[in-house]
């Protein structure tokens, strides 16, 4: 990540903005693409594709995390997760569950306190008070009361 405190303005922030600052070096990724990357090198997506290469591809699987790149959600070694917003070091399972909108409180919570509320975080998905989330189309760990109504049969999880 780069060295100057670009996300100084909305650090803590709960609530998206449309006009939240962007970072300048993010400025080549377009409004719905994203950029994975690790340590084989960059994978371009946009959210549709990035949610059905976890699905259909095993993206899970293949992605190899940057030597000594902690996630700020779990501390384990992580990944760049890259949007014209921002960019986060992630487990390949929490950019999949972030994806799916099954975010646990906790890991909003450090995203937020990071590089504040994105796109993917914003308040139809996730309660913006409690970092809770709202549509969860996976399980939440340790929150099973978050998708106690789901019907696998419906597309729950895609994975299985």
């Amino acid at each position: 990540m780069i060295g100057e405190d670009i996300y100084a303005s909305v650090r803590g922030q709960r609530e998206w903005s449309r006009d939240r600052p962007k970072p300048e070096h993010l400025s080549h990724i377009g409004i719905a693409g994203v950029e994975i990357v690790d340590a084989r090198g960059t994978h371009a997506f946009d959210y549709n594709t990035l949610t059905m290469a976890f699905v259909t591809d095993d993206l899970l699987k293949r992605l190899v995390p940057i030597e000594g790149l902690a996630s700020i959600c779990s501390g384990e070694p992580a990944v760049l997760y890259r949007t014209r917003e921002a960019e986060i070091a992630m487990t390949g399972e929490e950019i999949y569950r972030m994806c799916r909108n099954a975010l646990t409180p906790e890991e909003f919570e450090a995203i937020v306190a990071q590089v504040g509320a994105i796109w993917e975080l914003h308040d139809d998905f996730y309660d913006p008070d409690t970092g809770e989330a709202m549509q969860p189309q996976v399980e939440v760990p340790g929150y099973p009361h978050l998708t106690e109504d789901f019907d696998e049969d419906e597309g729950a999880d895609l994975r299985h």
